[in-house]
């Protein structure tokens, strides 16, 4: 309730007159406890979840959702070495696959999860109750606003304006100011963390992601007029993958390009389809993308989402826990 520290004995915020220990103090205290509960549930939700990308009634839309993610680069028979050619791909992919990947009947794995908890999960009620919450969580991109020294980093989502601040101590550590993180932020109380690994781009990848954002975004509305950018995000989040893909590499810098390329073929087709303009001519459309040949795998991105950063992390919040319940009580 309190916004700043309050003393034990302390006139309680609330106004009633009575000593803070007396009137909210237990309310805060069972609170802060809580989101302590729910911050550890968090943790054991998202295996989890990807434990459930592994089911056997998921396996027909791996395939293609594999070849969506990645652009056609990598098939299914190479599932198993994605992480010898794409930092934490394995991981990138399996998240997007319970978030984003979307059934027949439109839903995703996550809702489908949220509305009907399989038995076999095991989910507890805690992570029950931060579940429904994630139900909207999309691969989106983010720019980094301010860095939060130990505790985490603030971000402002490049579609939608809204602006986060995470908990991560080890985003803290490696991101910098006016980078980008193509992530799944969760929330877990009034809190945000990144559900699994996140690719991240340097400052300089800024401009070029806000001319691709507004190319693709500009032909998505022409045909879905009455779309709001949630949902462009929902039909299209592979599409944030295909641009970090596409970042310039040491043997093939102009990868994005192409990929820009592409989109303006695409935007000027369909406005031509809708009369809004002239057919792009034979030599765009017949513009060569393929360039999996010069793919180079040293890209100019990495995750920084490390297991030793996640150990020291845990570490960090259980001193934190600690000290919070070891504070002797002024009488």
């Amino acid at each position: 309730m309190a916004t700043v520290k309050v003393g034990r004995n302390d006139p309680c915020p609330c106004g009633s007159g009575k000593k803070y220990k007396q009137c909210h103090a237990p309310i805060d205290r069972d609170q802060e406890d809580h989101v302590r509960l729910l911050r550890r549930a968090q943790d054991r939700l998202f295996p989890k979840l990807i434990e459930a990308t592994q089911s056997e009634a998921l396996l027909p839309t791996v395939g293609p959702a594999l070849g969506l993610y990645w652009d056609s680069k990598y098939t299914l028979a190479e599932m198993s070495e994605l992480d010898d050619h794409e930092d934490h791909g394995s991981d990138r992919f399996l998240t997007w696959l319970a978030f984003d990947v979307r059934a027949e009947d439109g839903s995703t794995l996550v809702e489908r999860i949220a509305a009907a908890p399989p038995e076999d999960l095991e989910l507890d009620q805690f992570e029950l109750e931060i579940l429904p919450g994630w139900t909207s969580t999309r691969l989106r991109p983010y720019l980094i606003t301010e860095v939060i020294k130990g505790k985490g980093v603030k971000v402002r989502d490049l579609l939608s304006a809204a602006e986060y601040t995470l908990r991560d101590h080890a985003a803290a550590k490696r991101l910098e100011q006016d980078e980008l993180i193509f992530a799944h932020l969760v929330p877990v109380a009034a809190e945000h963390y990144i559900a699994g690994a996140a690719a991240h781009t340097t400052a300089d990848t800024q401009e070029k992601l806000i001319e691709f954002l507004a190319l693709y975004q500009e032909e998505w509305s022409l045909q879905h007029p009455e779309g709001t950018s949630d949902d462009f995000v929902r039909e299209n989040s592979h599409l944030f993958n295909h641009f970090v893909l596409a970042l310039p590499r040491e043997e093939n810098p102009s990868r994005v390009d192409d990929l820009m390329l592409r989109g303006r073929v695409t935007l000027a087709m369909t406005k031509a389809a809708l009369g809004l303009g002239p057919a792009p001519s034979d030599d765009a459309q017949d513009a060569d993308y393929d360039d999996e040949d010069e793919d180079d795998e040293d890209g100019d991105y990495e995750d920084f989402d490390d297991p030793d950063d996640e150990e020291e992390d845990d570490e960090d919040d259980e001193e934190e826990d600690t000290e919070q319940s070891d504070e002797p009580a002024k009488s």
